[in-house]
């Protein structure tokens, strides 16, 4: 799901605007209302031909933010019968603090993630959002990712400052990125690339956490 308010980087990047009309969070907002998880499927854009892999696209500009709150807390209420289906839901949120943030994924999600780089503001911002979704919502729903370029702060430095036990760590992969973000991502470079191995390792780490949170939930 892309829910940033502050502008979608998928709709001009990954799905190179091609977004058919009826598609999107802004589609889901127009139809009023919205159901089941099976509805907010309908509106969202597959990414392989199996559509095993779904994106809900976002906004290209902030200002339609504005009337989404009903859209969010749906794709909230819906997100545990996806889940219950064997679909994992990721949702980015873009930065936090957002005057039109969707406040009901942050509050309902399984784990929120803060992703952050190695330079000095980075870590900064990144240590005050962790101190305040933990005061909200528990140390143990709170988790970090850094993607390092080399900066002046190794992975170890920046855990003890977030208080993680365990940093996992994308390392800049600027040829992979962009093919990403161009959808130019066919053939044996970009699978075996650092960024899809980090990625694949960070991916497994978070899937490990959140089935943790459950199975304690459960007990």
């Amino acid at each position: 799901v892309d829910a940033d308010v502050s502008g979608s980087g998928i709709l001009p990047g990954y799905t190179q605007a091609g977004v058919p009309a009826g598609g999107g969070v802004l589609a889901l907002a127009a139809a009023r209302r919205v159901e089941t998880a099976e509805e907010i499927v309908e509106h969202a854009v597959a990414l392989d031909p199996d559509a095993r892999r779904l994106v809900l696209t976002g906004l290209s500009a902030t200002g339609q933010a504005r009337p989404l709150g009903p859209v969010w807390q749906s794709l909230a209420d819906a997100a545990p019968s996806l889940g219950a289906a064997s679909t994992d839901v990721l949702v980015d949120l873009g930065s936090l603090g957002h005057r039109y943030e969707p406040t009901p994924l942050i509050e309902q999600a399984d784990t929120l993630v803060v992703v952050l780089g190695s330079t000095l503001a980075s870590v900064t911002a990144a240590v005050e959002a962790v101190r305040a979704l933990r005061g909200s919502r528990g140390p143990s729903q709170t988790a970090a990712l850094l993607v390092s370029d080399g900066g002046p702060y190794s992975a170890r430095e920046i855990a003890a400052e977030l208080e993680v036990d365990r940093l996992p760590v994308i390392e800049t992969d600027r040829w992979a990125a962009r093919a990403l973000a161009e959808a130019a991502t066919t053939g044996w470079r970009f699978d075996r690339s650092p960024l899809l191995r980090a990625a694949r390792e960070a991916a497994a780490h978070l899937r490990d956490t959140v089935t943790t949170l459950r199975t304690g939930a459960l007990s």
